[in-house]
């Protein structure tokens, strides 16, 4: 999660903050949603030497921490080795978790986007991987 002291910073420099929303754009396109794809678009086509807002700093910071890969859970748990746990064990999970585990190991085995790791925590601790007491 971004500081105040980065979200302040970034809102002041219109100029850096059009380059990474253009950066992002590029970066992560087949993941955003819609509503992130619009807003760095409407971002990085946006011109001038105006400062953006404080809630528009924090969305986009937001963005680039959400798609940020995290080898290293909450409690200090490896992203590896509790999602190899979890595929072993999917086919105690329902259909859609059982998919999602598939689908993160085979995208990468040791790593997990920053949003993404509250879904692998509950999916760790409904197979009883990880237990209740390590919360996010």
């Amino acid at each position: 999660m971004a500081s105040w002291q980065e979200i302040d910073r970034v809102r002041k420099d219109p100029k850096g903050f059009r380059a990474l929303a253009k950066a992002l754009r590029a970066q992560f396109s087949a993941d955003l949603t819609d509503w992130e794809k619009d807003f760095l678009e409407a971002i990085a086509g946006r011109a001038g030497k105006e400062e953006f807002t404080t809630r528009q700093s924090e969305k986009l910071l937001q963005i680039r921490d959400d798609y940020t890969s995290v080898d290293k859970l909450p409690g200090g748990f490896s992203v590896r080795i509790v999602l190899e746990q979890c595929k072993q064990a999917r086919l105690e999970l329902s259909q859609n978790d059982e998919q999602w585990i598939l689908q993160s190991y085979e995208r990468s085995p040791t790593t997990i986007k920053r949003k993404h790791f509250g879904r692998l925590m509950r999916c760790a601790r409904e197979l009883q991987i990880i237990e209740e007491e390590y919360v996010d």
